[in-house]
């Protein structure tokens, strides 16, 4: 046999093989959630905006366990407690992993989890805000 055929005959059996071979989505899925990648867990502090008051004195505390420890100060001149805390469980947003919602003692409060900080969100729609006013959270 001659180099030529020998050349053709080996390129058929190349062919041949990755023909039978179709090409597979060999790309995994991205598991990258805000659960798994960023490191949530810990305690959230800053100031919410109040209709009614001067501020809202806010310090939140997600736990590895999915229990959280929330705080609010309601900040004003008017007599009486205006401080109250709730412990309770969250979870993690299936359809937005990023996003979690504390359970019906907090309301349901759904907040966005980044890097260094989390920002309350629509309870409804997980969607910011829909106002420039400043709902952040930041890592202590």
């Amino acid at each position: 046999m001659t180099k030529t055929g020998l050349t053709i005959l080996l390129a058929s059996f190349f062919a041949v093989g990755c023909a039978s071979n179709p090409a597979r989505d060999t790309q995994a899925p991205d598991r990258h959630t805000a659960e798994i990648a960023l490191d949530w867990s810990g305690t959230y502090g800053g100031v919410f905006p109040c209709a009614d008051c001067e501020e809202i004195q806010v310090q939140l505390e997600l736990l590895p366990n999915k229990t959280y420890k929330l705080r609010q100060e309601y900040v004003t001149n008017r007599p009486g407690n205006r401080v109250f805390e709730t412990n309770g469980k969250f979870e993690f947003d299936q359809n937005n992993p990023s996003l979690i919602r504390l359970d019906d003692k907090a309301d349901n409060s759904v907040y966005f989890v980044g890097e260094g900080y989390i920002e309350a969100r629509d309870r409804q729609t997980g969607q910011p805000m829909s106002t420039k006013l400043n709902y952040k959270l930041i890592k202590k």
